[in-house]
């Protein structure tokens, strides 16, 4: 290499950096690392820290990678769900860092997007995060805590509704909740910067959609005791001889809220610039960061934060119904379904609706939760670590149809839903437990109705072998947000568009006359 001239881009090709689009930025830092008086080869070393050669430029496979189906199709819905969930699965399986993939029996489509992983989906990718495969809902997970069984139904729907909150948007200022999470020195991580704000409003929010705070009971037989005893969970086992085996529980389910939805962006971007540099045809769903860049490891780090804010954030409301109550927390537990998971050298496990069925540091399979519907038993699950499916188990029922085709069937000739058959459906589907609609009206659409037959669920988690139930919380009653309140310009247009067509359907009638 020629030391008296100033660099160029054939320099660097030569000394081993790809010719692509961060050959220009390596270029130009080059330059300035040499006219502050560095030495070509000591400049080159600090060159290579921050500009990482790259030798070829990923593409996708022509075929993809291996996919394991832990579920079974039926009827007609069921199997055009399960075709849509395995073509997202097999684009997504021919990007060049993706090695395996699953799909559990709560799949279903979560987009049209090109290599848009299904929930329930699963992949083993090396050496990578891929932000589109772990979703927006970055850590929407679990939580249970189980108390004496000594308190009404009524009576804790009552604190529980009074002191959670679902809808948009944060708690308002004045009424938010503080924790020590929150003063965590990780501000400056460039994917963090600026959102200790966003972490502050979200706290103590469950937000909508599928969210909820799920009350329930449960006892356990001498048999389950001895499972739980037997795979290393001695704390509950202990618990279950002093209660005879029964307990009050409260179960949350909800993600990281507009502080993980802003990561999540974040990291959008910066994998798509990533790859845009790095990769060719790679579509914005399986955009990836190289988990060993400097971008990569600041990424992770995020990820890990919003892990513990999120089971903070659970543990918040677990924590404010307990005082209420006058309780304490006996055992608690809980389990991530949207997130990335180290496995192995450098294996990064992704999951969107995917619960990890593995072992855990201490050697005992993981403790899972997994709801069906409101109105049915919530599972707790021993992991069966079963690796042909990426020991993975399913996260919920899922869906066969999306919110607005599920719903299609219930709406009238106008398009509008009728409130008194949706009282009715949800009277008949949710009868005895105490059913509640955070923001007033409910939602159809996360009625049982909405789910998948938990039944056929459950026999497919014991059928494919991924885990093994040693318990049941029976439901007693369940928060969701529901339908929010129709803004005042929303009811304005809707009424002058009724009004127009009842116009409409006057002249049509005199027309016949």
């Amino acid at each position: 290499m020629n030391t008296n001239m100033e660099i160029k881009a054939r320099d660097l090709i030569a000394a081993g950096w790809h010719e692509g689009k961060r050959l220009g930025p390596a270029l130009r830092r080059a330059r300035e690392l040499e006219a502050s008086g560095l030495p070509r080869a000591h400049m080159l070393a600090q060159l290579e820290a921050e500009f990482p050669k790259q030798l070829i430029v990923a593409l996708p496979r022509h075929e993809p990678a291996p996919l394991a189906e832990a579920i079974e199709a039926e009827t007609p819905e069921e199997i055009a769900n399960v075709e849509l969930a395995r073509q997202r699965m097999r684009e997504l399986l021919t990007m060049p860092v993706v090695q395996r993939g699953v799909i559990m029996p709560d799949a279903c489509p979560s987009g049209p997007q090109r290599a848009c992983i299904p929930v329930g989906g699963a992949i083993a990718v090396e050496n990578a995060i891929i932000p589109g495969a772990h979703s927006s809902d970055i850590c929407c997970s679990m939580f249970a805590t189980f108390f004496p069984a000594n308190h009404p139904t009524q009576e804790i729907m009552d604190h529980l509704f009074k002191l959670t909150h679902f809808g948009a948007g944060g708690r308002r200022r004045g009424e938010q909740w503080t924790s020590p999470v929150l003063d965590e020195p990780v501000w400056e991580n460039r994917f963090l910067k600026n959102l200790r704000s966003r972490a502050q409003d979200f706290m103590g929010t469950q937000g909508d959609g599928n969210h909820f705070a799920y009350v329930g009971r449960i006892q356990f037989s001498d048999t389950q005791r001895a499972a739980l005893e037997s795979a290393g969970y001695t704390e509950l086992a202990e618990w279950i001889v002093r209660r005879d085996g029964e307990f009050n529980v409260l179960v949350t389910h909800h993600g990281s809220r507009g502080l993980g939805a802003d990561l999540f962006k974040r990291g959008h971007v910066a994998a798509r610039k990533w790859c845009d540099e790095n990769a060719k045809d790679v579509p914005d769903s399986a955009a990836w960061l190289a988990a060993d860049s400097p971008e990569g490891r600041d990424y992770w780090d995020a990820l890990q934060y919003i892990a513990r804010w999120t089971r903070e954030n659970h543990a918040q409301i677990h924590a404010a119904l307990l005082r209420r109550l006058g309780q304490r927390a006996l055992v608690q537990i809980g389990n991530e379904h949207n997130f990335v998971w180290k496995r192995g050298d450098g294996v990064f496990m992704h999951g969107k609706g995917a619960t990890p069925a593995w072992r855990d540091a201490q050697g005992r399979p993981l403790l899972g939760l997994i709801p069906l519907n409101m109105a049915r038993e919530i599972l707790l699950v021993l992991g069966a670590d079963n690796d042909e499916y990426l020991s993975f188990c399913p996260h919920g029922a899922g869906r066969n149809l999306s919110r607005s085709a599920m719903l299609r069937g219930y709406r009238d000739a106008d398009g509008e839903l009728d409130p008194a058959r949706v009282q009715q459906t949800l009277a008949e589907t949710t009868a005895g437990l105490d059913i509640r609609w955070h923001n007033g009206a409910p939602d159809l659409s996360e009625s049982p109705l909405g789910y998948k037959d938990a039944t056929k669920v459950k026999a497919q988690i014991e059928r494919f072998g991924l885990a093994t139930v040693v318990g049941e919380i029976q439901p007693r009653g369940c928060i969701m947000a529901g339908e929010a309140p129709e803004p005042h310009w929303m009811r304005a247009r809707r009424e002058k568009r009724e009004a127009h067509k009842a116009q409409r359907r006057e002249g049509d009638a005199e027309a016949a006359v």
